[in-house]
């Protein structure tokens, strides 16, 4: 299945590397004067992270220059089309990290960077 985000077509085998270390629930416990334990629990609604990529993941030079035109827009939602479920989503920053696989004086459009994108639901 094709990986979208915001229009940008992606390579579809991005890993989304942190897609379990969510923990849907926030926690919050103190003890009262009195020594009472005092528990409160609520569902995250939003703000789970989604990072996409890794070392080994690679996107064109032409792709990266959308990316970052796209990350650019601050304050901007997008949506994140993922294994067929689709997401509204932002970036965190820093939205992401790139570096080329090798490197070139001159990169050519088509020349690979490994990538790491870093979005959060909203």
């Amino acid at each position: 299945m094709p990986v979208t985000l915001g229009g940008i077509t992606l390579p579809d085998d991005l890993v989304w590397i942190d897609e379990f270390d969510h923990d849907p629930v926030a926690q919050a416990a103190q003890r009262t004067l009195g020594g009472v334990h005092v528990l409160e629990e609520t569902e995250l609604v939003e703000g789970r992270p989604i990072t996409l990529g890794a070392d080994e993941q690679w996107i064109t030079r032409t792709t990266l220059l959308e990316l970052q035109a796209l990350a650019a827009d601050a304050g901007q939602t997008h949506t994140l089309n993922l294994r067929g479920v689709e997401y509204t989503v932002a970036f965190r920053r820093p939205a992401f990290r790139a570096r080329p696989v090798i490197p070139f004086a001159d990169p050519d459009a088509g020349d690979q960077y490994a990538v790491q994108i870093n979005l959060m639901t909203v």
